[in-house]
């Protein structure tokens, strides 16, 4: 349990800047009012802060459920000069991230992974799921969570959902949601873009929309590669998209998004013993899902059915073992409708229902193989959920919410996850409080390490989790986010090894207790700041990759009419690393250093007229101060070293 009156101090800190931002917002009207003709005229220059963008996150949103989310978006991705998803979320507040190799991620492990409020680092298995468009995107056959399958080419938005929301998604303790590129505009647009730098590293994307009629069309490509800061530290990864939708009359659209990634990314192998070097890792996924959405005067919602098909192969490994080749299939479809009974009372239903299958194959160095086919496993999960709204969003208001998610699994027992929640608020400050079950199904995992294990017999994963948190905006001025969690882990499914055969049972529990602070600030339309904390401690303590605290921070400024400076830093506290393995019993001893990182990115802004484009040529430099860190131990990450690039969109 986090120490009490650490936990005391940091809220009276956070409340007194609350107390006296507030106090500062609550001034003499008389300061304002007056000037109410030449504010309407600053209101239209305010506008620049979409281009500006909100350093590290766009913000924390919290739903009528209580429940919270961060979005980060494509704005945010290009200020941190991210090349992939762990850079993309790296500075995220209550995220953590693992990786060997500045592109491309090995495995799902240490090797490349995110974590979230101490969620994801078991393996096999995960507590974090990851989606894209709503739809599973992530290892079936080991039931994890691979970065390389979530390429940042076609995100439009991140959504990292701390805690289970089963309002929303199931099968889940924490979510990473992508939010896929449409055509938002009545236009044509095309966007070339390229850069290279250290280690021989290149990128290179395409992306072309437009819209006729009422069919709009947005499509991209991306590639990436990277020699890597140490021999064998090479990765590589290319994308393809497409995000087609016709309105089909004034209620219905429809929509088909599909998309392709090939990747490969290679073990170094720790610094003092390269003979354990452990091969590389290719990923490949295709995946499609087609939409039909609603829009009614009194209700809204959607159908979706999707299909993907994905490759995880592990060539080379250290050893006798050669190959291990691992293929997932994911297919269902997801259906959700949201009732508006009146302007205050709302109903949601829904239902999500998926199969997946997989096969695993091992090649020996001696020449032999061995396979194992899983079973088809299927899962159900209607859910509803109700909220109503008294009061005024402006002015004095409360919202009670309730909901329930059912499990129905062909193979493990049924579950039922219920969730609570109350927001409460006057005009711009705003508590939330929410309380929901998690429930976490084990996967093929259980199934292909130990086929003769009494693998049925595993309950599935469950968390309670509890979140309290209060928010307050100042005009465009700041806002300052405030929460404190908590997780409350059970019947997390171990294997027992020796005596032989193996079995499984439900005997380990965790929690995790922390808190988390976030202050966005725009003083002036040209700058805008951001500053984030998270302090949170883990039961066991040996949890990996659960810093005590982290820190992070970082600021957009426009200056000179036509340039533009990012920074973001980050200091993440010494925590325990490696995966949390399934092995009854087994702890977690090796440590890695805290670290402090600074980045930073320039950019010119320039036009061509006779070709009506606007570009921005760039330069990034990534670990400014050259720390010496390692997300694992012995495996140095890279120094100092920079990126040049140019950006034209037409």
């Amino acid at each position: 349990m986090m120490k009490s009156y650490r936990m005391a101090a940091l809220i009276l800190v956070f409340a007194a800047l609350l107390l006296t931002t507030t106090a500062h917002a609550d001034g003499p009207k008389s300061d304002t009012q007056p000037d109410a003709a030449p504010n309407t005229t600053q209101s239209v220059e305010l506008e620049e802060l979409e281009v500006i963008a909100t350093p590290i996150i766009q913000g924390n949103e919290i739903d009528r459920y209580g429940a919270t989310s961060t979005v980060v978006s494509e704005e945010q991705m290009d200020k941190l000069g991210a090349l992939d998803l762990s850079s993309a979320l790296r500075r995220t507040p209550g995220v953590t991230i693992s990786r060997h190799n500045p592109v491309g991620a090995f495995g799902g492990g240490e090797g490349g992974a995110v974590f979230i409020r101490g969620m994801g680092s078991s393996r096999p298995g995960s507590e974090i799921k990851t989606f894209i468009d709503g739809v599973p995107a992530y290892m079936g056959v080991w039931n994890h969570p691979l970065i390389d399958l979530l390429p940042v080419d076609p995100i439009e938005s991140i959504e990292v959902l701390k805690g289970p929301q089963p309002n929303r998604f199931g099968d889940a303790l924490s979510i990473i949601n992508i939010v896929p590129k449409r055509m938002r505009g009545d236009d044509f647009t095309t966007t070339i873009e390229a850069s290279a730098g250290s280690y021989g590293t290149i990128s290179q994307s395409l992306e072309h929309g437009g819209r006729i009629g009422e069919f709009d069309y947005y499509m991209g490509q991306g590639f990436r590669r990277s020699d890597g800061h140490r021999e064998d530290a090479d990765g590589r990864q290319f994308s393809l998209f497409g995000n087609l939708g016709v309105q089909l009359n004034q209620y219905w659209d429809v929509r088909l998004f599909a998309l392709n990634v090939d990747n490969e990314a290679s073990d170094p192998g720790p610094d003092d013993n390269s003979a354990a070097k452990e091969g590389s890792y290719e990923t490949r996924m295709r995946l499609a899902s087609l939409t039909f959405s609603n829009d009614f005067d009194m209700a809204h919602g959607e159908i979706k059915f999707f299909a993907n098909a994905g490759e995880g192969y592990w060539r080379d490994q250290a050893g006798a073992d050669d190959d291990c080749l691992n293929d997932f299939w994911f297919w269902g479809l997801k259906a959700r409708e949201q009732f508006n009974i009146t302007d205050d009372f709302e109903i949601t239903v829904g239902l999500d229902q998926q199969w997946w299958d997989g096969n695993i194959r091992y090649t020996y160095d001696n020449g032999t193989d061995d396979s194992v086919l899983a079973p088809s496993f299927a899962l159900t999960m209607p859910y509803a959920s109700t909220s109503y709204l008294i009061g005024e969003t402006d002015g004095w208001h409360i919202i009670p919410s309730v909901g329930v998610r059912q499990y129905e699994h062909n193979k493990f027992d049924s579950r039922t996850a219920p969730h609570a929640g109350l927001v409460a608020g006057y005009g711009s400050t705003e508590v939330h409080a929410s309380m929901s079950k998690g429930i976490s199904y084990p996967g093929h995992d259980v199934v292909i390490l130990f086929p003769t294990a009494q693998w049925q017999d595993i309950e599935p994963e469950e968390v309670e989790h509890v979140e309290v948190g209060i928010s307050h905006t100042f005009q465009d001025l700041f806002k300052i986010d405030l929460t404190y969690f908590h997780d409350d882990g059970q019947d997390r499914y171990v294997f027992t090894l020796p005596p032989f055969p193996p079995t499984w049972s439900n005997t380990e529990e965790f929690e995790i207790e922390g808190f988390e602070a976030s202050l966005s600030v725009t003083p002036t339309p040209d700058l805008s700041l951001f500053t984030g904390l998270t302090i949170q401690n883990s039961t066991p303590g040996d949890m990996p990759y659960v810093p005590e605290t982290t820190v992070s921070g970082g600021f957009n400024w426009q200056f000179l009419e036509d340039f533009n400076l990012s920074m973001d830093c980050e200091y993440v506290s010494d925590m325990y690393a490696l995966k949390q393995v399934r092995k009854a019993g087994t702890s977690n001893t090796e440590k890695v250093d805290d670290h402090f990182l600074v980045n930073a990115r320039l950019g010119w802004t320039f036009f061509l007229d006779d070709w009506d484009a606007e570009g921005e040529l760039y330069l990034s430099v990534q670990n400014i101060t050259d720390e010496d860190y390692e997300y694992k131990p012995n495996y140095p990450m890279p120094g100092t070293n920079g990126m040049v690039g140019v950006k034209l969109t037409f």
